[in-house]
């Protein structure tokens, strides 16, 4: 089975979790029968003989590319990486009046409209977590049986992490940690960054901050806390990366929504205990095992930090991810919905 796979654009310049979950994705899917083809917009796609595409991301980006998967006669799966904080009720609202102001030729388009078309019309679609899942089933419509819910992976190298290279670079140990795009407004490192200073613990975070106002507000509140510690992204793949998940004892997710948040999956391999949003699907995978916290609320951020600070180290969530969330398990049902759709 030969299966061609495309990503927007902009993964080339965000190194996130859509990212990583298309190259592990398809990475891993070779080992069960498929001839995977990463599609560029320089790839004659009608010369590749493919049985299949597979798009990630439901963006206006990969529209384009779905009417020409669709005129090829080929079939599509969509992995939508799609997740909001809207009620699905107020999704399917919105579609509605949309819907009628077009009528008056309004021309304009919503990201849900673009969503629900790219779902509509793909064979099938592939959500990360249950959430995602019901909010694409009832704010897009798209009938049950067409979506099957397909978790998130992570790189089983982590559970082999060691603290003493971070240790002994930065002096650092039994920290709090946030790792990732930390100029993003939706990872709201910025509440980590407020509730420092009420910790005990020295807080670590590694990532990048834009230079623009929100990551000017950030590196102020990091200076004028004494016990943040900014470092600049590592390589995702490097020794010393590893080693700061390992080093560290808690590891906090605090944004406005994950699914499921891949850093965490990674740290909790490498032996940190997990502080995570509670919207956006994360407790498919942390339900029991991580504090959950409201990223609106600081007073919740710094109670859940505070409980997992206090808590036992123990490896139940790290064999949790380790047996329920490899690529290879992911590659291999992603696989048994090609063959479904194939069929």
């Amino acid at each position: 089975m030969k299966v061609g796979y495309v990503s927007p654009m902009s993964i080339a310049a965000v190194n996130g979790g859509l990212r990583t979950q298309a190259l592990m994705t398809t990475k891993h899917i070779t080992s069960f029968g498929v001839e995977a083809k990463l599609i560029s917009p320089w790839d004659d796609m009608k010369a590749m003989n493919l049985d299949l595409v597979h798009v990630f991301g439901a963006s206006i980006e990969n529209v384009g590319i779905v009417d020409q998967v669709k005129a090829m006669g080929l079939p599509l799966a969509l992995s939508p990486v799609f997740f909001s904080n809207r009620k699905a009720a107020f999704i399917k609202r919105a579609l509605k009046m949309e819907r009628l102001s077009s009528a008056f030729g309004s021309g304009i388009r919503s990201d849900f409209s673009v969503k629900t078309e790219l779902c509509s019309k793909a064979d099938v679609v592939i959500p990360n977590t249950s959430a995602e899942a019901d909010l694409i089933r009832d704010g897009f419509s798209i009938p049950n049986d067409k979506i099957q819910v397909v978790p998130n992976g992570v790189e089983q190298k982590f559970a082999e992490a060691q603290p003493q290279l971070f240790i002994d670079t930065y002096g650092l140990k039994d920290f709090v940690l946030f790792a990732g795009q930390a100029g993003a407004k939706r990872k709201n490192v910025i509440k980590l960054l407020e509730v420092a200073s009420d910790l005990d613990s020295p807080v670590v975070v590694i990532g990048s901050f834009y230079k623009d106002e929100y990551g000017e507000k950030c590196r102020t509140l990091a200076e004028e806390a004494d016990n943040v510690t900014l470092i600049e992204t590592l390589d995702h793949d490097s020794e010393l990366f590893a080693s700061a998940y390992a080093a560290s004892s808690v590891f906090v997710l605090p944004s406005q929504f994950e699914t499921p948040g891949i850093a965490a999956m990674e740290a909790a391999l490498a032996g940190s205990k997990i502080v995570i949003t509670e919207k956006g699907g994360t407790k498919d995978y942390f339900d029991g095992y991580a504090e959950f916290i409201n990223p609106d609320s600081s007073k919740s951020l710094l109670s859940g930090i505070k409980k997992a600070l206090e808590k036992e180290s123990s490896d139940t969530l790290k064999n949790h991810i380790f047996k329920n969330y490899s690529w290879q398990r992911v590659a291999e049902l992603t696989a048994n919905q090609y063959k479904r759709i194939l069929a």
